[in-house]
Parts: structure tokens; C-alpha cells; sequence
């Protein structure tokens, strides 16, 4: 799946000057888009804490989803992503919840396609997956080596 896009066409599109942009193609995100959203999503807060009031960096999961989407846009008409925050308020709910939910979808077919191979990978027919009632070393009754 690396490297996979998809079309998205849009319900309402995006208006940039006077064209409708309807046709978006998405990607899939990378370690660094998700790294570079939490980046993006973390804001400097003032948080109560035992001591007082101290700095404390916050991170907003939903602006982290908005920001992975937005790198993930390659494109809707003929502008190029990663797409601006701003144009990104400018979507329809309607468009942004379609375009949300098929970066899900191409997320999702990457995590089970490598699921699928790092369960195969090494694996041969005599092994067996370790049980709470195996021997598997100094475990206390916890379950703690």
C-alpha cells in the first residue's frame, strides 16, 4: 500500500476564485505527517498543577487529525497540497467529514496490509504464541519478570 492515492471526488468542492474545485486525491500519511502534526497541534497553556500555575505544552487531538489530513492531501483541483489551514475552513463539513473518513479508510488498509505481514514475518508452523499459563521465564503471579 506505500506510496497508495485515491480519488476523492467532493460534494460541495472547494472554491478558489471562481472555479469549484471538486476533485481531491489523497494519500497515505507517513510517520512524518503524523509527527509534524502533533508538532503543529501542541499550543504553550498555562495549566494548574500542584505547584501552582506552570507552562505545560497541550496537544489538541482533534487539530492533530486536521493536521495529518491536510498533509495528506496531495491535492483538490489544481492546488497542490499539503493544503492551508485556511482553505481547509473554507471545505463544506459534508466534504471535510468524506475527505476525513477516506484518509480512515486508506490508513486503515495500510495498518491491516502491515499488520497482516508482521504477523507472517518469521513466524514458522511450530511456533505458538505465549500464554498466560506458559512458562515464559521469572514472571511474578503479576505477570512482572
Amino acid at each position: 500500500m506505500a506510496g497508495t492515492e485515491i480519488n476523492v471526488p467532493l460534494i460541495h468542492g472547494l472554491k478558489i476564485g471562481e472555479a469549484v474545485c471538486k476533485d481531491a486525491k489523497l494519500r497515505e500519511a507517513t510517520a512524518g505527517d503524523v509527527l509534524d502534526a502533533q508538532e503543529a497541534a501542541e499550543r504553550l497553556m498555562m495549566v494548574p498543577t500542584q505547584n501552582g500555575i506552570e507552562p505545560m505544552l497541550v496537544v489538541s487531538p482533534s487539530r492533530v487529525g486536521v493536521e495529518v489530513l491536510r498533509r495528506q492531501i496531495v491535492s483538490i483541483g489544481d492546488v497542490s497540497g499539503p493544503l492551508d489551514l485556511k482553505l481547509m475552513h473554507r471545505l463544506h463539513p459534508e466534504d471535510l467529514n468524506l475527505l476525513l473518513a477516506k484518509s480512515e479508510q486508506l490508513d486503515g488498509a495500510a495498518v491491516a496490509q502491515t499488520q497482516e505481514g508482521t504477523t507472517q514475518r518469521g513466524r514458522g508452523d511450530s511456533d505458538r504464541p505465549a500464554s498466560d499459563g506458559a512458562d515464559v521465564g521469572d514472571r511474578n503471579t503479576h505477570g512482572v519478570e
